[in-house]
């Protein structure tokens, strides 16, 4: 979704006399009407090979005051955006391209009980992309688009796959155990200082498969 490439560019006219300075230049710093807090995540994940970076912010607008305002933040700043955006989330969200620096930005909200909004922004650097490294944790047969992710030494890995829910979960138990790890808990494997999460759902007709790595002790990202 970060990285989706945008097809339809808005051209725009020259900037009136009188019109509003444009944006910082790093979308990840330009402000949220009615901001109640922010979490900042300083640190870069890389998925499937494209270095992203992402923060989080509640606000007390809503979700169609939000999206009025960061499409024209960033038809403000230049950036490429498709009329009609394909929905790729539940959430509503939208997606813009800096094509001068091939750089996308998704803004994803999700409205919370009381009234705030929570603003993820994130951004994935195309130009920097790299071939995705070969998953270092078992994939089940037959996955398709299959996604791996690296933040701060934790990994995750999710696919989606057309089988039974019991064929998968029977299929990590028998894998993992074969690479050493011990199963702690339904679906938590543990080998030394290394835990490993399996997560089975039901998505589209099949099922969505996530897998987390992490070193023990450490609590996983929310």
């Amino acid at each position: 979704m970060l990285s989706a490439l945008l097809a339809l560019e808005l051209v725009l006219a020259g900037a009136p006399a009188g019109a509003r300075a444009p944006p910082p230049a790093d979308p990840l710093q330009w402000e949220v009407p009615g901001q109640v807090s922010v979490v900042e995540v300083p640190a870069q994940m890389d998925v499937g090979g494209i270095p992203v970076r992402f923060r989080v912010v509640t606000s007390r607008e809503k979700v169609e005051r939000l999206l009025q305002h960061f499409a024209q933040a960033f038809a403000d700043a230049g950036f490429y955006l498709e009329r009609h955006q394909k929905r790729l989330a539940a959430q509503p969200h939208l997606t813009a391209l800096n094509t001068r620096t091939l750089t996308s930005y998704t803004l994803i909200l999700e409205p919370h009980a009381g009234g705030t909004t929570e603003v993820v922004i994130g951004e994935a650097r195309l130009s920097a992309s790299r071939p995705a490294s070969t998953p270092t944790l078992p994939v089940f047969p037959g996955a398709k688009d299959v996604l791996q992710s690296d933040f701060e030494g934790a990994q995750t890995l999710g696919y989606q796959v057309e089988a039974k829910a019991a064929e998968v979960k029977a299929w990590y138990q028998e894998q993992l155990s074969r690479a050493g790890y011990r199963e702690e808990e339904p679906l938590l494997f543990r080998r030394k200082e290394q835990e490993v999460r399996v997560d089975v759902t039901p998505h589209a007709g099949g099922l969505h498969v996530f897998l987390f790595l992490r070193t023990a002790g450490e609590p996983p990202p929310k």
